[in-house]
């Protein structure tokens, strides 16, 4: 039993840890864009975010457990009631989604560009066109092996990472500025679709204790990967030209072979966070226009806007979505904090009149 345990806080963490890593942090563009830029002392926003990532994650996984709940929408129903507030969280998640999508074709056509020397478009459209299709067939067998890839790229970043660092070139550099709102922002938007993942895969937690320790796990994988990035990218920030994927030229950089490595998994990381916000676009959008309409529509705007790139994608488009999700992640939170008290004040009232039925 103990056994099992242990490998289901693993395998929730890994779970987690992929829906949060996604493209734009396994290309070490996010962690560029909202942390290295501003200096050494970025590491603390690093921090904060971790410590976001590991709050909601608790509270999540808390929640269900104490309520019997496997499913986000559930959750956010007996936290916000059928109103406005879900209402307009949903759209926040919708919205969310197909910036992610935007995001994805985007990378995917830079990933085209450095590996075969094709045009933005032709990647971007291919990239299209597969999300297409799988979002028609309704493949959603696809995301079940989210967590054994989440795995793999876990191991691949943390493995690259020191491979670069081993025989870096250069010393890091220093400079500071704003840098714990965008520590909240790069959290907030991450955590926007996080929370689905965390409901679905709450069974396998059995109590408040193994709550802690996935939440526990997760941030420790999140916060070793995220530093590793910072480390390298930190280096090179400045020195040399890291264009629209950080971590592809910095391995590319080391040798081919390294570089090869990590496009495979950076690629596998793109399909899976492209199609996964895919389904979850459609499966809000589609619920006021029809899931065809709402494919079409998710895959046209994201091929479409595609073309501003990626590194201005996620400074704009994930920018935005950090001030949306920062707001959902706090108010969750705080409900939560809420709701442990109140669950805490009538257990205490309940076992009160037990003892004072016994004498």
């Amino acid at each position: 039993m103990f056994m099992r345990s242990i490998v289901n806080i693993f395998a929730v963490s890994f779970g987690y840890a992929a829906a949060v890593i996604g493209a734009g942090f396994a290309s070490g563009q996010e962690i560029v864009s909202f942390f290295v830029k501003y200096g050494r002392y970025s590491l603390f926003g690093i921090l904060i975010a971790c410590l976001i990532f590991f709050a909601f994650s608790y509270a999540v996984l808390c929640s269900c457990k104490e309520y019997n709940i496997h499913s986000y929408d559930e959750l956010l129903t007996k936290f916000y009631g059928e109103g406005n507030i879900k209402k307009a969280i949903k759209i926040g998640i919708f919205i969310f989604s197909v910036c992610s999508m935007c995001v994805m074709t985007a990378c995917m056509g830079e990933i085209c560009v450095l590996t075969t020397g094709v045009g933005r478009i032709v990647g971007s459209l291919l990239f299209s066109v597969l999300c297409l299709f799988v979002l028609v067939m309704d493949g959603r067998n696809v995301l079940k092996i989210n967590s054994i890839l989440g795995g793999f790229i876990i191991f691949g970043i943390i493995f690259s990472c020191l491979y670069i660092l081993r025989f870096r070139e250069h010393q890091t550099f220093s400079n500071n500025v704003s840098i714990a709102v965008s520590g909240i922002t790069y959290a907030g938007y991450n955590l926007l679709t996080s929370g689905a993942v965390l409901a679905g895969m709450s069974e396998m937690i059995k109590n408040k204790r193994d709550a802690f320790l996935t939440s526990l796990v997760s941030v420790i994988i999140l916060f070793v990967m995220m530093f590793f990035i910072w480390c390298v990218l930190s280096t090179y920030y400045g020195k040399i030209n890291l264009g629209e994927i950080p971590m592809l030229t910095m391995t590319y950089r080391q040798n081919n072979v390294l570089g090869i490595i990590y496009c495979i998994m950076l690629f596998l990381a793109v399909l899976t966070t492209g199609i996964s916000n895919g389904f979850g676009a459609v499966d809000i959008g589609g619920k006021y226009w029809g899931r065809k309409a709402a494919t079409l529509f998710s895959v046209f705007v994201s091929f479409c806007m595609s073309g501003a790139g990626f590194t201005r994608l996620i400074d704009t488009l994930y920018r935005a979505c950090g001030y949306i999700g920062m707001a959902v992640v706090f108010s969750f939170i705080y409900i939560f904090i809420k709701n442990m008290k109140k669950v805490k004040k009538e257990r205490k009232t309940k076992n009160n009149k037990i003892n004072s039925m016994k004498y």
